[in-house]
């Protein structure tokens, strides 16, 4: 402990869990407000997944240009332009017109994109090699906590004060950030990558480096579906709820909120396992088995579920599908050659992208084709254990 402790991380680490936090609320803050908003532009709540696969489909491609963001700009100066997006996103959001909505929703993906990558970079940087899977967790946190925050603030506004209101408090979060984490530009952008020039090679170099490394691909492949599932979750459970189940929106918000919350602890105690008790591959892996059983228990949900049994099924579902993304990343830096995290983090982010983007837009079809929400976590079951049975192909006689 106390050679991380001497480290540049304590101080790159709450900067990066800052930025995170905001940006990561900004994205959830969408669906969460969803009943409320959308209905107000005349669209139907249910197309919430097309506004969160505009936010990832920018910010899958955003995120390959990290690399010459940070050799620009340096880590610090990046997330503040990344947390200005996520403000000006919200501003846009917050017109209510379809439109301007739509591009709101692709102005935070443009936030988005580089937020992994950059952190990685710095992380990877400034963190003993042995304390990363730990300290990659403990930033991985934000996004639950991110989570939580949308589950619970958003609700509490929009009931009192309507959802314009609700969704603008996230950009007052956005200003406060930038200006808090300005300190710290002068000891973490200091050293920054080779500067490297913008072009169509350099691009799509972290997409060549994750297709070259077989482990990397394995690992992104997953990534692909455990991020699809996590983000199809998070955008439609409070619209299920709400228009299935006939809860309360601030009753789905609280049970959001607990989806959110857990994905907190798991990552610190995953963290701390990873590399120590059990392989990062080893706790992926079980990972998929209980996202797999937590959809099929959500698949069953009705309307004489007691809230306790629900909360305790999203509790299941925040244990798995919301834990698994800082060992995600640190599996990556792990494997990335010499030099090459931030690319290795980011050509893997940009499958796990891929699977935000896409994966909410089928489950939208195939609610709306079926009328059921059943068949719709029932795939979302059966892709979860596939990714879970990849990883274990992938390991082959390798002891986990």
């Amino acid at each position: 402990m106390r050679d991380l402790l001497r480290s540049d991380a304590v101080i790159s680490l709450p900067t990066m869990f800052a930025g995170q936090l905001i940006l990561t609320t900004a994205a959830y803050t969408l669906p969460v407000a969803a009943p409320a908003a959308l209905p107000d532009m005349g669209v139907p709540a249910v197309f919430v997944g097309f506004f969160t696969s505009a936010i990832y489909l920018v910010a899958m491609t955003a995120g390959l240009f990290t690399g010459p963001l940070l050799s620009r700009l340096g880590t610090v100066r990046t997330m503040q332009c990344l947390l200005l997006a996520a403000f000006a996103g919200i501003v846009l959001f917050n017109l209510g017109w379809w439109a301007t909505a739509a591009l709101g929703a692709m102005t935070i993906g443009l936030g988005s994109g580089p937020m992994n990558p950059s952190g990685s970079y710095i992380l990877a940087r400034t963190t003993p090699p042995r304390w990363r899977p730990f300290v990659f967790s403990v930033k991985q946190c934000a996004t639950p906590a991110g989570g939580m925050l949308a589950g619970i603030i958003v609700p509490a506004v929009l009931v009192r004060y309507g959802w314009q209101a609700a969704v603008g408090t996230v950009a007052l979060g956005a200003v406060l950030v930038i200006l808090a984490i300005q300190p710290a530009r002068r000891r973490l952008d200091a050293e920054r990558p080779p500067l490297r020039r913008v072009s169509p090679g350099s691009v799509i170099e972290p997409i060549k480096l994750v297709l070259r490394v077989r482990e990397l691909r394995a690992i992104s492949v997953m990534g692909y579906i455990y991020a699809g599932c996590q983000l199809t979750l998070a955008s439609y459970l409070v619209v299920y709820l709400t228009e299935r189940l006939a809860l309360p929106i601030a009753t789905a918000g609280a049970l959001f909120a607990v989806f959110s919350f857990c994905g907190i602890p798991v990552r610190i105690f995953w963290g701390a396992l990873a590399e120590r008790v059990l392989s990062t591959r080893s706790i992926l892996i079980l990972t998929g088995f209980l996202m797999a059983a937590g959809f099929a228990l959500t698949a069953s949900f009705t309307r004489d579920w007691p809230v306790w049994a629900l909360g305790l099924v999203t509790a299941l579902l925040g244990l798995s599908a919301n834990g698994w993304v800082g060992l995600f990343f640190a599996e990556l830096v792990r494997i990335a050659p010499e030099d090459m995290a931030g690319d290795a983090s980011g050509g893997g982010q940009f499958f796990a992208y891929g699977g935000i983007m896409s994966m909410p837009l089928i489950f939208g079809a195939i609610v709306a084709a079926t009328g059921s929400y059943m068949v719709g976590f029932s795939v979302l079951t059966a892709l979860s254990l596939g990714a879970a049975a990849l990883l274990v192909a992938s390991v082959g006689k390798r002891k986990i």
